[in-house]
């Protein structure tokens, strides 16, 4: 974060929330209840949801290094964690159902350059719930 807002850091380019950082410090609770969507990094997301991460996507195994392209076809297409059928869906901010119409030249294209980055090791926190849903309220 600078005086100007966030600035993109290009050493850990599409490597996703970066696992030692915390997630937005706010009232979940009042976030939830309100509907709202609060990001301090633009790497962590609150919302009615709970908290999602922004994925690795670099060619690394803590990324997509592993991924097929079928994987991420379905992860684009349905939605679908790591592309796997029986995975929960994607989070918000991922606006998957944005891209899902794209070609599968398109989807290829995509899929090649993302394969193409430089690997950033970097294993993203996994999303947490809805304070709403712990406290059953």
């Amino acid at each position: 974060m600078t005086d100007k807002g966030p600035v993109m850091d290009y050493d850990r380019a599409l490597s996703g929330h970066p696992a030692n950082e915390p997630a937005p410090d706010v009232n979940r609770k009042e976030m939830e209840q309100k509907g709202l969507i609060v990001t301090s990094t633009l790497t962590s997301w609150v919302g009615p949801w709970g908290i999602s991460y922004a994925a690795n996507l670099t060619s690394d195994a803590t990324g997509i290094g592993k991924w097929t392209e079928k994987q991420f076809f379905t992860a684009i297409r349905e939605g679908k964690y790591k592309g796997l059928e029986n995975s929960r869906m994607l989070l918000p901010p991922m606006p998957w159902d944005m891209y899902k119409n794209m070609t599968d030249e398109e989807l290829r294209a995509i899929f090649a350059y993302l394969k193409s980055t430089k690997p950033i090791k970097n294993v993203v926190p996994a999303p947490t719930p809805p304070v709403t849903a712990a406290s059953g309220k």
